[in-house]
C-alpha cells in the first residue's frame, strides 16, 4: 500500500501537467475554429467577375449578366442577376447566401441565419412576380444537394414563372469538423412560353462552385443528398396550374349541291292533230296513232216539190 502511495505522489504531478496540455490544447483548436469561422472582413457591396459566383446556371441559359457580393463577418450574399426575355415585372435572379459560422442575431454586423420555417414564403414569391397568381407546389422534389421547394405562377402576358427556394445543410468531414456553415439559396426566373417542368428543371440542374461546397457521396434514400426526385407520377409531369387543353373546333366541309332530276314527260297530241315525222324520217313505234273520223256518208235532203 504505501509503494502504490509513494507512486501515485511521484506521478501525480506528470498526469496533472498532461491534462493540463489536453484541455489547452482542445480549447485552443475550439477558439481557433471559433475564429476561423468569423474571420471574414467584412466587405460593402461590389461587382465581381461572373466566375467568381457561388452558383451556376446551367448550360445554355439562363445567362450571368452581373454578380454583386457582399462580405459579412460571418457570411458571404450574391445577387446574381440573369438574362430574360419576360414580360413580367421583375427580376430574373439568384441570391444565395453562404454562412461560415452561426448566423448573427441581429445586434451586430453579422447576417442573421432565419430558417424558412419562419419565413412566408409565398409573400416573398409574390413579392418576386406581382399579379402572376403564384402557387407553392405541394410536392416533395429535391435535387443533388437536398430537397426544396418552390412556386409557380403564369402571368396573362403568357410568361411562366418559378420562385424557388434552398437550404443545403453543413457536412461533416470523417474528422468530425463542420465543413463551413449552412447555403441559402432562392431563384426567381420567368420565361415566355416556358413550360412547368422547364422552370422546374433549372434547379436541378444548377451547380455550387467547387470552392463553395464540394459534391458530396449520394445514397438513393428519400431525404439524402445526390437522388433527384421530380414531381412526376404515373401521367407525367404534374403541373402545379394546369393548362387547360386548346379547343379544336371541326369545321365540316359543305355538301355539293344534288344535281336536279329530269323527269320525262310524255306528252300525247290530241284528237285529229297531224302526225309530223321525225326529222331522221323513220317513224318510231312509239309514235302515237290519232284515229280517222268515220267514213259515213252524209245524206243531204232532197228540195220540196212545191218549191218555185
Amino acid at each position: 500500500m504505501q509503494t502504490i502511495q509513494q507512486f501515485r505522489s511521484i506521478h501525480a504531478p506528470a498526469a496533472q501537467a498532461v491534462r493540463f496540455v489536453f484541455m489547452a490544447t482542445l480549447v485552443g483548436a475550439m477558439l481557433g475554429a471559433c475564429a476561423s469561422t468569423r474571420d471574414l472582413p467584412p466587405r460593402e457591396a461590389r461587382i465581381v467577375a461572373p466566375v467568381d459566383a457561388m452558383i451556376v446556371p446551367p448550360p445554355g441559359g439562363p445567362a450571368i449578366v452581373n454578380v454583386v457580393s457582399t462580405t459579412f463577418p460571418n457570411a458571404i450574399q450574391q445577387e446574381i442577376s440573369l438574362a430574360t426575355e419576360a414580360r413580367s415585372t421583375g427580376e430574373n435572379k439568384i441570391t444565395i447566401v453562404k454562412f461560415v459560422g452561426d448566423g448573427g442575431d441581429g445586434s451586430d454586423a453579422a447576417l442573421r441565419d432565419i430558417p424558412f420555417t419562419q419565413i412566408n414564403l409565398t409573400e416573398e414569391a409574390l413579392a418576386a412576380w406581382p399579379d402572376s397568381g403564384m402557387a407553392v407546389s405541394p410536392y416533395y422534389v429535391q435535387n443533388d444537394y437536398g430537397p426544396f421547394g418552390y412556386a409557380i405562377g403564369r402571368p396573362a402576358n403568357g410568361d411562366a414563372c418559378i420562385y424557388a427556394w434552398q437550404r443545403i445543410e453543413p457536412s461533416l468531414r470523417p474528422t468530425s469538423t463542420v465543413d463551413g456553415g449552412a447555403i441559402s439559396m432562392r431563384l426567381q426566373l420567368c420565361r415566355q412560353g416556358a413550360t412547368e417542368q422547364q422552370l422546374v428543371e433549372v434547379m436541378y440542374r444548377l451547380r455550387l462552385s467547387h470552392s463553395v461546397h464540394s459534391p458530396r457521396p449520394a445514397p438513393a434514400a428519400i431525404g439524402r443528398t445526390a437522388v433527384s426526385i421530380r414531381p412526376v407520377g404515373a401521367e407525367g409531369f404534374a403541373n402545379v396550374i394546369d393548362i387547360p387543353a386548346p379547343v379544336t373546333r371541326s369545321t365540316a366541309a359543305p355538301q355539293p349541291a344534288a344535281a336536279p332530276v329530269v323527269v320525262p314527260v310524255s306528252i300525247a297530241p290530241p284528237p285529229g292533230a297531224p302526225i309530223v315525222p321525225s326529222p331522221s324520217g323513220s317513224s318510231s313505234s312509239a309514235a302515237t296513232t290519232v284515229p280517222r273520223p268515220p267514213t259515213a256518208s252524209v245524206v243531204v235532203p232532197r228540195p220540196s216539190s212545191g218549191a218555185q
